[in-house]
């Protein structure tokens, strides 16, 4: 009797943790793409500069996303594609899902996708 109370609870605690860590996918958060022009050079520059140029230097990585290049590497690369700017490797890289998801905020991913959107300008 006592083991079978046991064994109960031991059940009931899985549910209960299966259920507090487990469900539905709702802690997505939506961020609305930013007011106006996105800016190459005071947007973008420095999001490469503080989360990617630690590694895409020029020195082996590809991409070389330190100021001075990193736009005509992004352009020629072909990371770019302005006519459907969710498909352009840039973002699917740092999209949800890409293999630089964790270096991207949604902040950035939205900021990104804009720029793109407005023709990847180097303003």
């Amino acid at each position: 009797m006592k083991s079978s109370n046991l064994i109960k609870g031991f059940n009931i605690g899985i549910i209960l943790l299966l259920m507090f860590t487990t469900g539905c996918y709702y802690d997505q958060v939506y961020v609305a793409p930013p007011e106006g022009d996105i800016s190459y050079s005071t947007d973008m520059q420095p999001f490469f500069d503080l989360k990617c140029t630690s590694c895409h230097n020029g020195t082996g990585v590809p991409l070389d996303l330190t100021a001075g290049g990193s736009y005509d590497a992004l352009i020629n690369g072909n990371y770019i594609n302005t006519a459907n700017a969710s498909e352009s490797l840039l973002y699917t890289k740092i999209d949800t899902g890409g293999s630089m998801e964790s270096y991207a905020t949604d902040a950035e991913r939205a900021i990104t996708l804009k720029w793109i959107e407005q023709g990847a300008k180097n303003n």
